[in-house]
């Protein structure tokens, strides 16, 4: 009995020592965060074992940003946002004046996971960066 309480507090600790605090970004720490930007999503679909996700991007600041920039953000299994998949990110090759928009496509597979079994996948956790 001693033996089981220990091992569970010994892995609750592990647990929350090694949890990355950044397990929402895509891509670099490094990665500069491009503040006062707004993600609509207009769509998702599944198609050839790929997840597909579209919307707009949308430059709330008082700058311009500076190309090119990305918009980056992570793919879950469903709406409970608990199982993630993966993250995608794409290039921005146009800068935006601040209250401009412009459209953004990110794609997710991977050969580890089959997504068919996910077509009520969501996506989340968007950024826009500019990468270093």
């Amino acid at each position: 009995m001693i033996f089981k309480n220990v091992l569970f507090i010994l892995v609750v600790f592990l647990t929350f020592t090694f949890c990355d605090s950044s397990s929402n970004i895509v891509g670099s720490n490094e990665d500069v965060e491009i503040n006062n930007v707004s993600f609509i999503v207009d769509t998702t679909y599944l198609m050839n074992s790929q997840l597909y996700a579209k919307g707009r991007v949308t430059n709330l600041g008082t700058k311009s940003t500076e190309s090119p920039w990305y918009v980056e953000a992570q793919f879950y299994t469903d709406s409970t946002y608990k199982l993630k998949l993966g993250g995608d990110y794409t290039e921005i090759g146009v800068p935006l004046d601040p209250y401009q928009s412009t459209f953004w496509t990110l794609i997710f597979s991977t050969s580890t996971v089959d997504v068919n079994e996910y077509p009520n996948f969501r996506v989340s956790d968007f950024r826009a960066i500019y990468k270093n």
